[in-house]
C-alpha cells in the first residue's frame, strides 16, 4: 500500500508543501475524496485522503479541528487543500493539533485544480506500471536537476544507489570503475566488488550490452548491466548489485532513465578530454615541425605528457587503409569519418592500458602516433612492439584494415621528429608496394632502392653519360669490358683477385683495364671516379630490370 510520502512524486503533488503532522507522512493511502461539505466526515473511511478547499470550515477554526480530530479517529490517511484559496495561512490551532495528532496537511498550490490532482492519485494507487513510471519521471528528473547544477559521476551513482536502496557501480568500457556507491567501500563489499569486476572483463562484450549474471561467492545473489551509451563505440554500463528484488516501486525503467542523464555527464566529461587530447596534439605537431627551440621546453612538455628524458623512444604510425570502395563511399560523409577516427584512437588506447605500455598516444592529420619508452631498446622489446600491433589488428572491429610504420630507436626526446618520419616512411613505403593491413619496419634505403625512387630519364642520362659506349655495349669486347670493370670495382682494384675470379691473365685484366679508362676518360682508382661508375652500372641494372619487366 502506497503512502502520503510516495505521493510526491506526482504531477501537483510534488510542488505540495507540508504544513503540519510531517510525522504522519507515514500514513497510508488508498481511496481519494474532493469534498468542500460540511459533512464530509459522513463519506470518509480508514486510509481515505480528502483533498478539499476549505470552504465548508473557512469562518470556524473549531469545526476545522473538529474534522481532523473525526478523519484521525477513522485513521484517514490525511488532508489536501489549497490554503491560499479562503486562508491566508493554517490557523494555529489547526497546526497545534494536527502535529500533535501526526495527521499531515498539505498544501496544494492553486494553479493545480482538485480534479487533476485526484486523478494523478487514483491512477497511482490503480495502475502498478503507472505507478513504475512516475517514480521513472521522478528519478529522471531528480537526475536532470542534478545535471544541470553540475554533481560529479560520483554524486549521481551514490544518488541512483540511494533511490533503489541497492550497491550500484559504473564502470567505463573496459570494466574499469568510473564511480561507485558508498556500499563498496564497506569492508564486507571489497571483495564482491573485486569478483564482479573480473567477472566483468571475463564477458565484457556481453556484459556491456546488458545481461544478468552472478559471481561464484554470492550465486544466489543477481547482479544486472545495464548499458550507457556515450559518444565511444563501446558503452559504459552500471551494475546493479541484488537486482532482481529492486525495492517497489524501483524498476529497471528508473535505473536506464538514471543512466541516461549519467550518459550526459560522461559525454560532458569526454568533451573536456577531447579539448586536452588537442592540446596534446598541438604539442606533438610544434614538437616534429621543430617550433619548440629550447631543451628545458621540450623536456619540461614532454614530461608533462608522460614522456621521460631518459629512455629509449620509439615511434610507431598507425593509419586506417584508404583503399576500397567503402571507405571512399565515407569520404562523402565527414561526420562518418570522425566516428571512425575516434574508435580507432579508443582501440589504441585501450591496448596501450592493456599491454601495460609506457607509451602516449598523439594524432597528427590521418595519422595516430604512439611514442613507446623503454630503457633499453632490444630485441625483446621489437617482439614486444610486434605483439602489441597484431593485437590492435586483431582486435580492431570495422570494415577496415590498419597498418603500421615502426621506427628505428632513439635515445633523445629531441630526436622524436626522426623517429616520426621514419615510421610514416615506413608506412608510404608499404602502400607503394600496395600492400594493407601490414606492419611496416623502417629500414634505411640502400643506394639501390634511392636511385629506383628518381625520374627513369634522368637516370638514363646519368647512365649514357657516365659509360658513353659501354653503356649499351653491342659486341663481346664491350660486354668484356663492362664485366671486367664490375668486378675490378667490387674487389677493391685488386688486379690479381679480379684475374681469379675472371679466369683470364692478370695482364688480360690490366690491358682491359687501361682500355676501359680510357673510353671512359677517367682512372678507376681515384675516389670520385670510381665512385660515378659504380653508382652508373647499379643504374644499369635498374634499367635491364625495367626493360624485363616491360618485355614480359
Amino acid at each position: 500500500m502506497k503512502t502520503i510520502n510516495d505521493l510526491f512524486i506526482l504531477e501537483g503533488m510534488k510542488e505540495g508543501i507540508v504544513l503540519a503532522g510531517h510525522r504522519g507522512l507515514t500514513r497510508n493511502v488508498q481511496f481519494v475524496n474532493i469534498s468542500d461539505t460540511p459533512d464530509v466526515i459522513n463519506f470518509l473511511s480508514e486510509n481515505n485522503l480528502l483533498l478539499t478547499t476549505g470552504y465548508a470550515f473557512k469562518d470556524d477554526t473549531e469545526k476545522f479541528c473538529e474534522l481532523i480530530k473525526q478523519m484521525h479517529e477513522l485513521n484517514c490517511s490525511g488532508i489536501v487543500i489549497k490554503i491560499s484559496r479562503f486562508f491566508q495561512q493554517l490557523p494555529p490551532e489547526v497546526k497545534l493539533l494536527a502535529d500533535n495528532l501526526a495527521f499531515p496537511i498539505i498544501d496544494l498550490p492553486t494553479k493545480h485544480t482538485l480534479g487533476e490532482v485526484s486523478r494523478h492519485i487514483l491512477n497511482y494507487l490503480n495502475d502498478h506500471e503507472a505507478e513504475q513510471l512516475y517514480y521513472a519521471l521522478h528519478v529522471q528528473k531528480e537526475f536532470s536537476n542534478m545535471l544541470i547544477k553540475g554533481y560529479s559521476l560520483s554524486a549521481l551513482v551514490e544518488q541512483l544507489g540511494h533511490l533503489i536502496a541497492r550497491p550500484t557501480l559504473l564502470l567505463n568500457h573496459r570494466g574499469e570503475v568510473l564511480a561507485q556507491s558508498h556500499d563498496f567501500l564497506k569492508e564486507s563489499m571489497k571483495d564482491i566488488k573485486l569478483e564482479i569486476l573480473q567477472k566483468v572483463k571475463e564477458d565484457l562484450h556481453v556484459i556491456r550490452e546488458g545481461s544478468t549474471f552472478s559471481i561464484p561467492s554470492k550465486e544466489q545473489v543477481s547482479l544486472t548491466s545495464f548499458p550507457v551509451y556515450t559518444k565511444r563505440q563501446y558503452p559504459s554500463m552500471l551494475v546493479i548489485y541484488d537486482s532482481r528484488s529492486l525495492p517497489y516501486p524501483s524498476s529497471q525503467m528508473a535505473i536506464e532513465q538514471a543512466g541516461n542523464v549519467i550518459s550526459f555527464t560522461i559525454v560532458k566529461e569526454q568533451a573536456i578530454e577531447e579539448n586536452a587530447r588537442l592540446l596534446k596534439n598541438n604539442f606533438f605537431s610544434d614538437l616534429i615541425e621543430m617550433k619548440i627551440q629550447s631543451d628545458e621546453e621540450i623536456y619540461n612538455r614532454s614530461n608533462y605528457y608522460g614522456l621521460q628524458k631518459d629512455s629509449e623512444n620509439i615511434c610507431i604510425v598507425c593509419t586506417i587503409d584508404t583503399q576500397g570502395e567503402m571507405y571512399e563511399t565515407m569520404q562523402l560523409y565527414e561526420k562518418k569519418i570522425g566516428e571512425l577516427h575516434n574508435t580507432v584512437y579508443d582501440q589504441l588506447e585501450d591496448e596501450i592500458i592493456h599491454e601495460n605500455l609506457n607509451a602516449t598516444l598523439f594524432t597528427k592529420g590521418k595519422y595516430f602516433a604512439i611514442i613507446l619508452q623503454f630503457p633499453k631498446y632490444s630485441d625483446e622489446e621489437i617482439d614486444k612492439i610486434s605483439q602489441f600491433i597484431e593485437n590492435v589488428q586483431a582486435n580492431f572491429n570495422g570494415d577496415f584494415n590498419l597498418s603500421f610504420g615502426v621506427s628505428h630507436s632513439v635515445p633523445s626526446l629531441k630526436e622524436i621528429p626522426t623517429i616520426y618520419y621514419e615510421a610514416v616512411e615506413a608506412i608510404v613505403t608499404g602502400y607503394e608496394q600496395n600492400l594493407k593491413g601490414f606492419i611496416k619496419f623502417y629500414k634505411t634505403r640502400d643506394l639501390e632502392e634511392l636511385l629506383k625512387s628518381l625520374p627513369r630519364k634522368d637516370l638514363k642520362a646519368l647512365y649514357e653519360n657516365t659509360l658513353k659506349s659501354l653503356a649499351f655495349p653491342k659486341t663481346k669486347e664491350e660486354q668484356e669490358l663492362v664485366k671486367t670493370i664490375q668486378v675490378y670495382l667490387d674487389t677493391q682494384c685488386e688486379i690479381s683477385e679480379t684475374s681469379r675470379k675472371l679466369f683470364v691473365h692478370r695482364n688480360t685484366v690490366k690491358y682491359r683495364i687501361a682500355k676501359a679508362e680510357e673510353i671512359l676518360n677517367c682512372s678507376l682508382r681515384d675516389p670520385a671516379d670510381s665512385l660515378r661508375i659504380r653508382v652508373a652500372l647499379i643504374i644499369g641494372a635498374i634499367l635491364n630490370e625495367d626493360e624485363s619487366i616491360l618485355n614480359q
